[in-house]
């Protein structure tokens, strides 16, 4: 049998970099479906993706930092979808507005658990300055949204950190506990067991019907122009 030839041990080509680093962040993302963070090493990674440790450290300085980059690309796709939707809805009420952000939230649960991370662990570690310009691509990738939700931009912006906070409280009450099997034959204790879509979509859709009922001009949509 023959055995494969080892990688390069330095991409050259801006292509051959680009992928290296696709490859660091899928090693990494599969290796976090079956591992605990607090156990992941860039050890483990770099076997993973098949690399020397040291090329790991070409690409990110820390563990932390590669997850950041991690979680961007996630938020990304996500933004990408919702824009998507937005525009093949177009809505025009609070109540379409909350349909494509709740359809938007499903099949989300890798972002979500990234985004439990980001309090918690990586911007307590990553270096300051990475930590601004995460929040500032943030707010860069975000603008096609303000420009398409049927709300002035500053109650979308208040939408979108309630939905934040929404998406991590139910996702961390939703994932179940070792022991689940155990408790679920308890009858007394089925309300540990809520559905995330469906309490998730509950709690949106109260946060949307109050923001607009504090603010209800912002339910008039914005003009582009208005945006630039």
């Amino acid at each position: 049998m023959v055995s494969p030839a080892p990688r390069p041990a330095r991409a050259r080509s801006p292509e051959e970099k680009g992928q290296r680093r696709d490859d660091i962040l899928r090693a990494a993302e599969r290796l976090w479906t079956s591992t605990p963070y607090a156990e992941l090493s860039m050890n483990q990674v770099a076997r993973e993706a098949q690399l020397a440790k040291g090329t790991l450290y070409l690409y990110f300085d820390t563990k932390e930092e590669l997850f950041l980059a991690l979680l961007t690309e996630h938020l990304q796709h996500w933004l990408e979808q919702v824009t998507a939707l937005l525009d093949e809805r177009q809505p025009r009420t609070p109540e379409g507005a909350a349909e494509v952000l709740i359809q938007s939230a499903r099949d989300q649960e890798p972002l979500r658990r990234l985004l439990i991370l980001l309090g918690t662990v990586l911007e307590r570690n990553v270096r300051p300055e990475l930590a601004l310009n995460f929040k500032r691509e943030f707010r860069r990738m975000v603008q096609g949204v303000l420009e398409r939700l049927p709300f002035a931009p500053e109650v979308t912006l208040r939408l979108l950190m309630h939905m934040y906070a929404l998406s991590l409280g139910w996702q961390q009450l939703t994932e179940e506990p070792p022991a689940s099997s155990l408790l679920r034959r308890e009858a007394d204790l089925a309300f540990l067991f809520p559905s995330f879509e469906q309490e998730f979509a509950f709690s949106l859709r109260a946060v949307i019907d109050r923001l607009v009922a504090e603010a209800p001009s912002a339910a008039e949509a914005p003009s582009r122009k208005s945006l630039a």
